[in-house]
């Protein structure tokens, strides 16, 4: 059976940071199709390997600040994610592609990975708990859209369905 993975990262002590764990619970919440799993990534994408457990797709969740109106949610396909580009010049903060990057490097089983993304633009990261409103609504918007994902997926794997 095909099998779908969906990691949210941040960290939910820090504002809009928490959008991707937020989701993740929304997502757990409701329920998942068979095939399909999700779990809170933290706040580092180089936990990645650990979280991976053979999955074809692995579909994230992140607080991105792009300049965006807050709770833009941006939505990259593989390709694109894997194209942004590494803004620090320094491996003491890698950017979710590029840790991408290094995780198909390091993991060689991983390289065959294809990735999407839900960006969710940020209002606020900072020291406090909870999602600005903006934040909140992309954040329920996201888990229904990725909720329709798994969903498709589930039923493609399931040569017995409808």
């Amino acid at each position: 059976m095909r099998r779908l993975l969906v990691v949210g990262f941040g960290n939910p002590l820090q504002g809009d940071d928490g959008a991707g764990p937020a989701v993740v619970a929304r997502l757990l919440a409701g329920g998942l199709p068979a095939g399909c799993r999700a779990v809170d990534g933290g706040a580092d994408a180089l936990r990645l390997p650990d979280l991976w457990r053979g999955e074809e797709e692995v579909l994230l969740v992140d607080a991105v600040a792009s300049g965006a109106p807050p709770g833009t949610v941006h939505r990259l396909d593989h390709e694109a994610l894997l194209g942004v580009a590494q803004r620090h010049a320094t491996a003491h903060y890698l950017s979710l592609p590029e840790s991408l990057r290094w995780i198909a490097l390091a993991y060689p089983d991983m390289a065959r990975v294809r990735y999407r993304m839900w960006g969710i633009e940020a209002a606020r990261v900072a020291l406090g708990s909870g999602l600005s409103p903006a934040v909140a609504a992309a954040v329920e918007q996201t888990a229904e859209e990725i909720a329709a994902v798994c969903l498709s997926w589930s039923a493609a794997a399931d040569p017995s369905g409808p």
